[in-house]
């Protein structure tokens, strides 16, 4: 088989990542739902396997604070795997209310100053968390939209650059060519002349 050459690998990790960016876009509530899913199983993994071990362990050994962890990472991982967009909620919750709490203090702090043009962005920030506490702003599902917009364009990027790059070494390709044609008519013409000279002086 063949070995694929690293400009090939890089130009189908772009390809997968431009799809997966799309994916992250159009799919975001899914994909977020998918990701707690998938931590909360870890998070019940984790509780069964400390619980085996705390089970092992000599009496002695077994305090409090093992015990605390253990129901700690079974209540997230429980949480986790059947209560997603609850999650989700909750933090988009906690986050609009400290935007919405530094956003004001800024505010009020512009409005003493009286410099109304930066007033703008503290009051944009209060709107989006008046929309993140409501739910019409999901923070996980609108991280989850920029990372796909990042990826997009990193593949975009790169897919352009690799272009870009083709069609320059095409280019010059090209022109190294013409070079060697005209400088091989060029080395033709002199050798011509010189046969036409070297006959004169025969002929004289």
């Amino acid at each position: 088989m063949e070995k694929i050459s690293p400009k090939s690998e890089k130009v189908i990790t772009s390809i997968a990542l431009l799809f997966i960016g799309i994916s992250f876009i159009i799919w975001a509530d899914k994909i977020t739902d998918w990701l707690a899913t998938l931590f909360g199983i870890l998070a019940l993994i984790y509780a069964f396997i400390k619980t085996i071990k705390y089970a092992k362990a000599n009496p002695v050994e077994r305090t409090a604070l093992p015990l605390f962890y253990i129901i700690i990472s079974a209540t997230v991982g429980i949480t986790l795997v059947s209560h997603a967009d609850f999650i989700k909620e909750v933090i988009s919750f906690a986050i609009g209310i400290y935007i919405i709490m530094t956003c004001s203090v800024q505010l009020l702090g512009i409005s003493k100053l009286h410099r109304t043009k930066s007033l703008i962005w503290p009051i944009i920030g209060i709107i989006v968390g008046i929309l993140c506490i409501t739910g019409r702003f999901i923070v996980p599902n609108e991280i989850a939209r920029l990372i796909g917009i990042a990826l997009i364009i990193y593949a975009i990027v790169y897919l352009t650059g690799v272009a870009t790059i083709e069609s320059a070494v095409k280019k010059s390709n090209k022109k190294g060519e013409y070079k060697k044609i005209e400088e091989a008519i060029i080395i033709k013409e002199a050798k011509t002349i010189k046969h036409e000279k070297s006959s004169t002086r025969k002929e004289k």
